[in-house]
């Protein structure tokens, strides 16, 4: 029998593999999201996901690349429940995606900081700064509310939201702002209308 169909404990080799997989992701975000990817070796990902070095390379050639699928599952997944948000305000109104996206962002301190600091360093730059224009784009893709506007003003006017949002998760994270996540989706209901046309 191959080892590929080979089954222990009621899991194949690749169910075997991609559990492990798992485990080296959710260690990396309890770790990048507490002590940030600088600070974290392969050492303490494996002892914090309970494996053998071997296996971290079975998945990834580096810490650098680990923390680009943390990053990629985290944004992934907000996306997941923001997308259904942005339909349901029909492209006018902002609550129900920001509700999404920030409750999903910083309810969990480590996400917070994944996307808020860690993803404005190191590997994860380029990915940070993706991940607005994903946003931006998602939003377009689907608010029929922008058909027969002014695009390129309102896609300006779209980045300058995201990067309002990105300062102000991370001013957040910091405790510079004294709201709670209510308070805050609050305020930038109100800066989204401002800058709306």
């Amino acid at each position: 029998m191959a080892e590929s169909t080979r089954v222990y404990g009621g899991m194949s080799a690749v169910e075997r593999r991609d559990e492990r997989r798992q485990r080296l992701i959710d260690a990396g975000l309890e770790l990048f999201g507490t002590r940030g990817v600088a600070a974290v070796g392969i050492v303490d990902i494996c002892a914090e996901a309970g494996l053998i070095k071997r296996y971290f390379y079975e998945s990834f050639s580096s810490i650098d690349e680990l923390a680009v699928a943390v990053f990629e599952q985290v944004t992934d997944r907000l996306v997941e429940q923001v997308v259904p948000a942005i339909i349901a305000g029909g492209g006018q109104d902002p609550r129900p995606a920001l509700t999404a996206y920030l409750h999903g962002a910083l309810a969990d301190p480590r996400v917070a900081r994944l996307l808020a600091v860690e993803g404005k360093t190191g590997a994860l730059t380029k990915y940070g700064d993706g991940f607005a224009t994903r946003a931006v784009e998602l939003w377009f893709s689907f608010s029929p509310a922008v058909e027969g506007r002014d695009e390129v003003a309102l896609r300006l006017r779209a980045y300058a939201f995201a990067g309002a949002l990105s300062q102000v998760c991370l001013a957040w994270h910091d405790g510079v702002l004294d709201l709670t996540v209510d308070q805050v989706i609050d305020e930038l209901v109100e800066v989204f209308h401002a800058l709306a046309p």
